[in-house]
């Protein structure tokens, strides 16, 4: 399951983390118009978020800056630890075999500027925890974290 797959599924998709996931490279501008198209489908009537539901012909700089915009007037808080719980729990349910999972753990750990809640995932540490268990058990402390609002 792709990682912004595992945001929607977990309810914690949201303008702070399309922004973030769009500078990042996680997601695309499809991923941001879709997700404007899915709040006027629940019954948001924000002009905004239309111009964005129609954004296909809008520039890239203009559909940042709506974007950024929507941000401004939402929660900003967790956007990070969103994206990692989305990947990290993407990595938990592939297919891939035990080798994949750990080199694609290694980069979400780069990637993520190496956090300390993750240093038992890192295939050098010095913990006696399997790197995959310790990604288990960050994934259940984010979920946690981030579904407890």
């Amino acid at each position: 399951m792709s990682p912004i797959k595992v945001l929607i599924d977990l309810g914690l998709l949201c303008w702070s983390t399309i922004q973030l996931g769009l500078g990042k490279g996680w997601v695309s501008r499809q991923d941001g118009i879709d997700y404007a198209v899915d709040l006027l489908v629940k019954g948001n009537d924000d002009e905004s978020v239309a111009i964005i539901a129609g954004g296909e012909l809008l520039g890239d700089d203009e559909l940042l800056d709506l974007i950024s915009n929507q941000v401004e007037q939402s929660d900003k808080t967790g956007g990070l630890d969103k994206w990692r719980l989305a990947h990290l729990t993407s990595i938990a349910e592939s297919n891939e075999d035990e080798q994949c999972k750990l080199d694609r753990l290694q980069e979400v750990y780069a990637n993520f500027d190496y956090p300390e809640d993750m240093a038992a995932c890192s295939i050098y540490s010095q913990d006696e925890i399997d790197p995959l268990v310790a990604m288990m058990q960050v994934v259940e402390e984010l979920r946690n974290k981030l579904t407890q609002r």
